[in-house]
Formats: structure tokens, sequence, C-alpha cells
């Protein structure tokens, strides 16, 4: 879903820059709209990152301990950025509300609502607790499926 945002963010610029250079006719709503896709590409994608262990990580002690030991200590990695992300969730919806509940708009031509642009923070934290969870599961249920995943970290 990230993916496919990006490319129409990109096809959004595009079209801004050729319509503004080219035909001298800058579009009020493709730097916003950019914009607030991009809010939404960055915040979707963390669950996406999560699964394929693209977070980066420190990984001197992980590789000086056995198997098991590296297995608890994945379980704590992923109970404390289950933590952050419950913490960022309530307080994301907290601002969302307060958002609808005022009214508030950005300062442009456009008024786009601010709830839509916020509105990503706990949507894209919910996918990453709800993700969380999955990796806790798997490292309980089946460490040895986590050992074969491909792996980004630095």
């Amino acid at each position: 879903m990230a993916t496919f945002l990006f490319f129409i963010i990109g096809m959004m610029i595009s079209y801004e820059v050729i319509s503004r250079y080219v035909f001298t006719a800058p579009t009020s709503w493709a730097e916003e709209g950019a914009r607030l896709l991009q809010l939404w590409a960055t915040y979707l994608a963390m669950g996406f990152v999560l699964r394929h262990n693209g977070l980066i990580r420190i990984t001197v002690l992980t590789e000086a301990i056995g198997g098991r030991g590296r297995q608890i200590l994945e379980i704590i990695s992923l109970i404390w950025i289950l933590i952050f992300a419950v913490f960022a969730f309530w307080l994301g919806l907290e601002v969302v509300l307060e958002s609808i509940e005022k009214g508030r708009a950005t300062a442009t031509m456009n008024q786009v609502p601010k709830f839509w642009t916020e509105s990503a923070i706990p949507v894209g934290f919910f996918v990453l607790i709800l993700q969380a969870l999955a990796q806790i599961w798997r490292q309980i249920r089946h460490p040895e499926d986590i050992e074969h995943t491909r792996d980004l970290s630095i």
C-alpha cells in the first residue's frame, strides 16, 4: 500500500512541476496532497518494516549469545515496540478526536480537515501494534521461522 502511495505522490509532484514550469499554471492541491499521502505511506509502512526486520538493530549483543538468548531479547524488544506503539496510538487518537471536535483545518487555500493527516498516526500505530503482537506470537510459537526471514539489520 505504501509503495502505491509513493507512486501516486511521484505522479502528483510530476504533474505539479509540468503545470507550474511548462504551462505556468500551478495547482493548489498537488503539494498538500503529496504531503498528506506521504504521511499515510510512512505510517502505514511501519508494520511492514517490522515484519521484514527492517528496523535499525544493534546486533553486538545478540550475535554473542545463543539462539534462546536471542529469542528472549527479540521478545523484549518487541514488547518495548508494543508499549511505545500503544502509547503513540492513544495520543494520536486523542489528537484526531480533538481536531474533529474543534473542526481544525490546514491554513491553506484548500482548508483540508486536519484529521485527514492526523489519522495516519493512530492507524499506522495500530497496524504496528498488530504486527508486534504477531511477531511476539511467532517468536513464542515458532522461533525457528524468525531465523529465516530477511534480515535488514545494520
